[in-house]
């Protein structure tokens, strides 16, 4: 037994997953860190400028970056190096392209875009070059994690971390530039690190003065559709903060951000957790063994329990360090924290229940339950917050949550066989 355990600890994909994992807890942890600092020297009505600016950029990134890094990655194995530098170099054409279209659409609709979210019609326009910045970076890291290269891919990933804080405590704690100041640090570490990422690509022999439109047709056609998949998230995680922002103002959005900021202790979790646990699922659903299946839904049955009483655990936590460590002008933010959580853990429990889907290859079902679900966002987000006020949005997701966890386990139970409810096989 032990030294099957060297084996595991000394194999190079084990090392490799150690790596990746410290890394994305390092990226994590840093906004949920900086949360002192930050409402110390921002008010809530700032931060919510903020958290307003983060949703902006993701939904820009939608149309700007439109998942041309997952198409590059679904052909990298295919193709030789040359041929899949001529790729990159015909994603960034497209990415150009879409910049300046999505560029041209801010232009015309800056007005009512800064009216809704207080963003400064500035910061609009820069956001569009911080979307494509972001689009590009992905390409280059990608590249790492493809080339099984985690020391590159964590190393550039933890140093624009360091210079995204750095410049944010100057810009707060010396200037004293508040929403300006964080925000300004996001967009000179994104652009900064997209130059950088084009120098590192073009270095590496990865870009390359030509275009293929093959290539442009290619990755046009696997982002293409990917955008209402990606809009349908967006709507889920980022469209309660427009309402608030919207019916009661952008500090009491700031308030809900900071709120919800906390339910990054259990999602991280939650999701290393997910990433190790799907190839071992696979591989005991490939044995088609009945008493292993049994094993499986016990299992799930613990983690479901578990994951609810880590979320009420760190609800408390979390409120311990709202009244201890914030500033008193965030104490409102407290309201959110216990919906934060349970939203995360009925997320916990979607995905532990939704690897059956996956294996079964039946995701076209689950594609209509994320874009039904997304409505349903939409309209009851709107409806709780216009009429029972802003906690009317920690209720919206956490109803879609349980709704989204429910749905998916029943088509789980209908695509896949499992003794889900047939007590006497599961292993005691």
């Amino acid at each position: 037994m032990k030294l099957v355990s060297k084996n595991i600890i000394k194999h190079p994909l084990f090392q490799k997953s150690i790596i990746y994992t410290i890394t994305d807890a390092i990226n994590k942890a840093i906004p949920f860190l900086l949360l002192p600092f930050l409402t110390h020297y921002l008010s809530p009505a700032d931060y919510g400028v903020v958290s307003n600016y983060n949703v902006y950029i993701s939904v820009l990134l939608i149309f700007v970056g439109l998942n041309l890094n997952g198409a590059m990655a679904a052909n990298f194995y295919h193709y030789s190096k040359e041929e899949i530098a001529e790729y990159i170099s015909s994603i960034f054409i497209i990415i150009f392209c879409a910049t300046v279209i999505v560029g041209l659409i801010v232009g015309v609709t800056a007005g009512y875009v800064s009216s809704l979210t207080t963003i400064a019609p500035l910061f609009l326009f820069v956001g569009v070059l911080v979307a494509a910045s972001q689009g590009g970076t992905a390409i280059n890291l990608d590249l790492w994690r493809l080339e099984e290269k985690p020391l590159a891919f964590g190393g550039y990933q933890i140093a624009q971390s360091a210079i995204n804080i750095c410049l944010t405590v100057f810009f707060l704690a010396y200037m004293r530039l508040g929403a300006d100041g964080r925000i300004g640090a996001m967009i000179i570490t994104s652009v900064l690190f997209f130059i950088v990422s084009m120098f590192v690509l073009f270095k590496r022999g990865y870009l390359k003065l030509s275009i293929n439109k093959k290539y442009m047709r290619d990755a046009l056609a696997f982002g293409l559709p990917m955008i209402p998949h990606t809009l349908g998230i967006w709507i889920r995680t980022g469209i309660d903060r427009i309402y608030i922002t919207k019916f009661y103002g952008v500090a009491e959005a700031g308030l809900y951000s900071t709120g919800f900021q906390f339910g990054l202790l259990l999602s991280f979790l939650v999701m290393a957790f997910h990433n190790a646990y799907v190839p071992y699922v696979y591989k005991l659903l490939a044995s088609n063994q009945p008493e292993q299946k049994g094993k499986l839904v016990k299992f799930t049955y613990i983690y479901m329990l578990a994951v609810l009483l880590l979320a009420l655990v760190f609800s408390f936590i979390s409120y311990f360090i709202v009244y201890h460590f914030l500033s008193v002008r965030y104490l409102e933010s407290a309201k959110y924290i216990g919906w934060a959580m349970f939203t995360q853990a009925f997320q916990g429990m979607y995905l532990i229940v939704g690897i059956y889907i996956f294996y079964s290859k039946k995701t076209a079902k689950l594609a209509i339950v994320t874009s039904s679900l997304s409505i349903l966002q939409l309209i009851l987000s709107y409806l709780l917050v216009k009429y029972i006020g802003p906690i009317g949005a920690a209720y919206s997701s956490f109803i879609v949550c349980v709704v989204n966890f429910i749905v998916v386990w029943y088509l789980s139970v209908h695509v896949y066989a499992m003794p889900w409810f047939n007590f006497k096989k599961i292993k005691v």
